[in-house]
């Protein structure tokens, strides 16, 4: 039965360094659940400075609709805030 080789915790702990610090970062992997024409619609307003009641005037939609879009694009990119939204959508290529 063969033996697993032995590493040094200095070499484990530059490894994981490596990994976490150094290593480019994966390619973005599609969404599950893609966002719909009007979330991206949303979602491009929020790279402005415009405020939520001036987007949904943009976009002729109720203050709540923006909210629930706004809501839906979170949950689907994993985030919680706009300027992550915007961020991760850029990785993404959707914006």
């Amino acid at each position: 039965m063969p033996t697993r080789p032995y590493f040094p915790p200095t070499f484990c702990r530059l490894v994981w360094w490596w990994e976490t610090a150094v290593a480019p970062p994966s390619i973005a992997q599609p969404l599950p659940d893609p966002l719909s024409e009007r979330e991206l619609d949303v979602l491009k307003l929020l790279t402005t400075h415009l405020t939520g009641p001036e987007i949904a005037r943009e976009l002729m939609i109720s203050l709540n609709t923006m909210r629930t879009h706004t809501k839906n694009i979170y949950s689907k990119l994993g985030v919680n805030s706009r300027r992550t939204a915007v961020s991760r959508a850029e990785e993404l290529n959707l914006l």
